[in-house]
């Protein structure tokens, strides 16, 4: 009895060796480079996309058996995988077929872009004929580079065709997110329906509708429904940085990706007191399409440095827009009826139209090119406004015109080219309208610690007086440079001056008068030239006149006991003036019907258009002869 059960206890060993000696032959029929060329080519059908295998097919048997294709690449960079796994069932591969049951993508590499080309001739979805798939350590290259890295993902068929539950996690900048999606049943011809949604990183997207493939690749479409904890977070991820936003955030769209494009219509997004509707329609690249987009009421300094962001980042993008807002908050006013037709290419923006109601009942159009490729954005184009009230308008802009008379700046209406570096502004081919005068020219002014103005103008009429405060303010801070005037009439200290041309030049509280002339004032032709030093110092002019009332033009300056002096005799004069402005010697000659004079006296300036004349002896002689002789 005891020898037969010791042949028995050997019997199962031995026989299990003989099995698996018989089966480590049968594998050992298989003729790797067969299956590994059958292996390639269903793959190749079933993706209808080419496959490239960069390794030697390898058979796990541990827990398999299992086929081992190593740098596995589909399509044109489609897909790339470090390693597939394909569990296949045991006795049909020894048969020579492969009849798989499950398959791991080890190290996929997706991209998300060549995948949303995916296509075939039939146009029909492929089955999917496996009990799982499965993918680990993988990663999806988004349309800005790296999207989502460590992917991990389940997709469990209930049959061939669906429908498919998919499940997985992946890591985008360190956080985790959880990806949940049901697509249907696979039918040719026809669209298959899905739900999905995304959670982790403070985000909860969701997405539902339908994908189709279409001539030019997928067709995706539903509604698409999104929160986030974070509004600030979250638009930094999409690449606008700097929002100046605090809490959650909610937005909800129609999402469309169709023929290469992704559209986002009937778009309502809210966070921290800003509402945004529109559409957003763009390439697959991110870098090319259209987007409208009306804010409601939009503090604009508080975003000042988000904007500046993306127009640094808008290298190599072709991007249109058409952006609205009912209200800005811009230095503590409302700007209204904000509306911005642009177009960001390669860091310039071409500002097609850019029209709003600022303080002052002032309409602005703003056309023209900012240029971002410089240190500092540099614009260049053209203005149109037209103001109810400039005063306001300036004194918003921080421009207050303290010291003009308050009936003044008051109507305006301006157009002109412009440009601005941030240090020097310019303008030519300006036409102004302001109050009831009318002005041409050019000018530009430097923002710099030392300000310089250069204005060349032509003015129809204007009255000086108004605006003489203006001007002593501006020499009291040392503003340089040069003034150009011309102007049909002029009114200066109630007096009319007609055809007048004056250049001047500032520099260091020294005024260069490069030339004066007048056609008439009092009856007089008068033209000078010189150097003036408005801190006090010696000042130095030289002048000529003719009249035929001289009267007129003594009683301009202050002396008024020269009534008696005849008219239409023609008088001329020339003479130096030298000194002080507030005690200025009068020197020169006189030419009148009583003979050659000589020209003396003093001049004294109270101030901006303000001065007095006191006659010399010699001159007085000749004013009292005049006299004499008139009566």
């Amino acid at each position: 009895m005891r020898p037969r059960r010791r042949r028995r206890r050997w019997w199962g060993p031995a026989l299990a060796v003989l099995i698996s000696a018989a089966a480590f032959g049968l594998f050992a029929q298989i003729d790797l480079d067969s299956v590994r060329g059958r292996a390639v080519d269903a793959v190749s059908a079933w993706l209808g996309h080419p496959v490239i295998l960069g390794g030697r097919l390898g058979i796990r048997f541990s827990d398999g058996p299992v086929l081992l294709l190593p740098e596995l690449e589909v399509g044109d960079k489609m897909l790339s995988v470090r390693e597939v796994r394909i569990a296949v069932r045991l006795w049909p591969l020894l048969l020579g077929r492969l009849e798989p049951k499950a398959v791991t993508l080890v190290g996929p590499r997706f991209r998300l872009q060549a995948l949303a080309s995916w296509r075939s001739a039939t146009g029909e979805w492929p089955a999917l004929p496996i009990e799982r798939l499965e993918i680990v350590e993988g990663t999806l290259d988004g349309l800005e580079g790296e999207m989502v890295e460590q992917l991990a993902l389940t997709i469990v068929p209930a049959s061939p065709t669906g429908p498919f539950d998919i499940r997985g996690t992946g890591r985008r900048n360190g956080e985790v997110l959880r990806l949940e999606v049901t697509l249907g049943r696979l039918e040719p011809g026809r669209p298959v329906g899905f739900a999905s949604r995304v959670q982790g990183a403070g985000i909860d997207a969701s997405l539902a509708g339908a994908v189709n493939r279409g001539t030019d690749g997928l067709e995706l479409g539903g509604p698409l429904k999104l929160t986030a904890a974070d509004a600030a977070k979250f638009l930094a991820r999409i690449g606008i940085v700097a929002a100046p936003l605090a809490g959650p955030a909610k937005a909800e769209a129609k999402f469309a990706w169709a023929e290469g494009r992704v559209i986002l219509s009937e778009l309502a997004f809210e966070a921290g007191g800003l509402r945004v509707t529109g559409r957003i329609d763009l390439a697959e690249s991110l870098r090319a399409g259209e987007t409208q987009l009306a804010f409601g009421r939009l503090e604009l300094e508080r975003w000042r440095e988000t904007i500046a962001g993306l127009l640094g980042g808008a290298g190599g993008r072709d991007i249109s827009a058409l952006l609205s807002a009912e209200a800005v908050d811009l230095r503590g006013a409302l700007v209204r009826q904000v509306r911005a037709e642009i177009r960001l290419l390669d860091r310039q923006m071409a500002l097609r139209q850019l029209s709003a109601l600022a303080p002052g009942g002032t309409e602005i159009t703003i056309f023209g090119r900012i240029d971002s490729t410089a240190t500092a954005p540099v614009y260049e184009g053209e203005v149109d406004l037209v103001s109810d009230n400039l005063r306001l308008a300036l004194a918003w802009l921080g421009l207050e015109p303290t010291g003009i008379a308050p009936d003044r700046l008051r109507r305006a209406a301006a157009s002109f080219r412009m440009s601005f570096d941030g240090r020097r502004l310019t303008m030519t081919s300006l036409d102004l309208k302001l109050d009831t005068s009318r002005m041409r020219g050019s000018g530009n002014l430097a923002l710099t610690p030392a300000p310089r103005v250069d204005l060349r103008l032509a003015v129809d009429r204007m009255t000086l007086d108004p605006y003489l405060p203006l001007l002593a303010a501006a020499i009291a801070a040392g503003v340089g440079g040069t003034v150009a005037v011309s102007a049909d009439a002029l009114t200066w200290q109630g007096l009319g001056l007609r055809d007048v041309e004056i250049e001047i030049g500032l520099a260091d509280r020294v005024m260069d008068l490069h030339r004066l002339r007048i056609a008439e004032v009092a009856g007089a032709r008068f033209a000078a030239a010189g150097r003036v030093a408005l801190d006090g110092g010696a000042s130095e002019l030289s002048f000529d006149l003719t009249t035929s009332r001289p009267s007129d033009l003594l009683r301009l300056f202050g002396n008024g006991d020269v009534a008696g002096i005849p008219v239409g005799k023609t008088m001329a004069a020339a003479g130096r003036l030298n000194g002080a402005l507030a005690d200025l010697a009068l020197t020169g000659a006189i030419v009148s019907p009583e003979g050659t004079t000589g020209l003396d006296g003093a001049v004294r300036f109270a101030g901006p258009g303000v001065a007095v004349f006191e006659p010399g002896p010699e001159l007085r002689r000749l004013i009292d002869a005049l006299a004499a002789r008139g009566r």
